[in-house]
């Protein structure tokens, strides 16, 4: 049995200070006041036209990775997973590690017919089904020195062109497409050992590439990528040995953005890869409000958009899921109140979606998923979906004196249905943070 009143000391002493800053954000960073302006066919004003707003999307991201499509045994496990993916998500990371998406030299798995590599279903399975549902995705990761394929040359100025041909490769294909791809992937944390095999797949790191690989991955990606926005990713680290401007991935950036690449997005991860014993002491920065927002506002000062990019929460023990439920309802209302969160993006929506054990450490012991591995719900995900759409979607009725109005809601696209004097009409509109606020509906 967790301690619940232990774990959550900081949420609790910080109540009062950390529900004003999230309601104070959510009303300034993810809403606004739309006007519509009513017109009859001969442009003019119409008074007093009752309006039913409904809001159908969000343009904030809230997202999940998307490495279990198509890869369960059954048909109805399958659809299960589409459906409460879709329900909650609007936002899809597909798998890119080099390793799975290219197993042979010269053999990339773009298509849907591609051999089969459990939780790593190739991109053009991920992007019909994400077409179908209106949802983004993102390609994580572009490189890695980590999860590397077996052919590949083990010196690092002889991978570079292989390098280069798998950057030139998928953005032939998905520059724009794929809306965005981790480009780099945790830099400060890749362990320095020169070779290390691992089982069937390599994990490597290049001592004489350690200071430059990040420069020329990025820039490389921005020969080829003209479109798609290239992130940063890093790992809770820079959450947890965080020393402000001197923090090792505040630098990182600082010395990338000098070296001048394009940097679209900062990916913070939010893994609590804590087993009990220790959860307490993880806790301590991990579940302190003043501390997540000193940390957002430092890599705010670049001016870039934020990813809470990767998130696993714990579910075990005999409160086990209680506790997530309530870690991720102050976490998702601390990260969505930050005006420089533009996405949070969970990591595996389900127990039985987690890299599995296999005798070692892997993701499944924490019991991170928001579903059980029968696919049922578990607190969590009902409050995300409480969350997600219903608490922060804005549906109202309003009627006008005047020949306009004003509604104050959340960013994204709206269903308008307007009625005057028998006449009605229905017009979509997006209202959005850096976009039109006026509309004009004609009757």
């Amino acid at each position: 049995m967790i301690d619940k009143a232990r774990l959550f000391k900081n949420f609790d002493e910080q109540r009062e200070l950390m529900e004003d800053k999230i309601h104070s954000g959510i009303e300034a960073n993810r809403k606004g006041y739309a006007r519509l302006n009513f017109v009859d066919s001969d442009g003019e004003p119409v008074y007093g036209a009752k309006v039913t707003i409904k809001q159908l999307t969000h343009d904030f991201k809230f997202g999940c990775n998307i490495f279990k499509y198509k890869c369960f045994p059954t048909d109805e496990e399958n659809a299960l997973y589409e459906e409460k993916f879709a329900k909650l998500f609007n936002l899809a990371v597909a798998p890119f590690y080099w390793d799975a998406f290219e197993p042979e030299d010269g053999k990339m798995r773009f298509e849907k017919d591609s051999i089969f590599i459990d939780r790593r279903p190739a991109p053009e399975l991920i992007l019909e089904f994400c077409q179908q549902k209106g949802i983004e995705v993102k390609g994580h990761p572009l490189y890695w020195p980590v999860l590397l394929p077996k052919w590949l040359p083990d010196n690092y100025e002889e991978l570079k062109p292989y390098l280069t041909r798998r950057l030139k490769k998928i953005a032939e294909r998905y520059d724009g497409v794929i809306q965005s791809f981790d480009c780099v992937n945790e830099v400060t944390s890749v362990p320095l050992d020169d070779y290390e095999p691992h089982g069937e797949t390599h994990y490597r790191s290049f001592k004489p590439a350690r200071g430059d690989y990040p420069e020329w991955v990025f820039k490389q990606a921005d020969r080829f990528f003209a479109s798609s926005k290239l992130n940063v990713n890093e790992t809770r680290g820079a959450w947890i040995q965080f020393k402000k401007e001197l923090s090792p991935y505040y630098l990182l950036i600082e010395r990338l953005l000098t070296k001048g690449c394009r940097i679209d997005q900062i990916g913070l991860q939010y893994h609590v890869f804590a087993r009990p014993e220790h959860l307490y002491d993880v806790s301590i920065p991990a579940y302190d409000p003043l501390h997540l927002y000193r940390v957002m506002d430092c890599y705010g000062q670049f001016q870039i958009p934020l990813s809470i990019s990767e998130i696993t929460i714990p579910g075990y023990g005999a409160n086990g899921e209680e506790i997530q439920a309530e870690a991720l309802k102050n976490l998702y209302r601390i990260w969505f109140s930050h005006k420089d969160v533009e996405e949070i993006v969970y990591w595996n929506l389900g127990d039985n979606c987690a890299m599995a054990t296999g005798g070692g450490w892997a993701e499944d012991q924490y019991l991170g998923g928001l579903l059980k591995s029968d696919f049922s719900e578990k607190l969590s995900y009902q409050l995300l979906d409480e969350l997600i759409n219903r608490e922060w979607r804005t549906e109202l009725e309003k009627e006008s004196t005047e020949s306009f109005l004003y509604f104050k809601g959340f960013y994204g696209e709206y269903e308008l249905a307007v009625s005057h004097e028998g006449k009605e009409t229905t017009r979509k509109i997006h209202f959005s943070r850096h976009g039109y606020d006026e509309f004009t509906i004609k009757l």
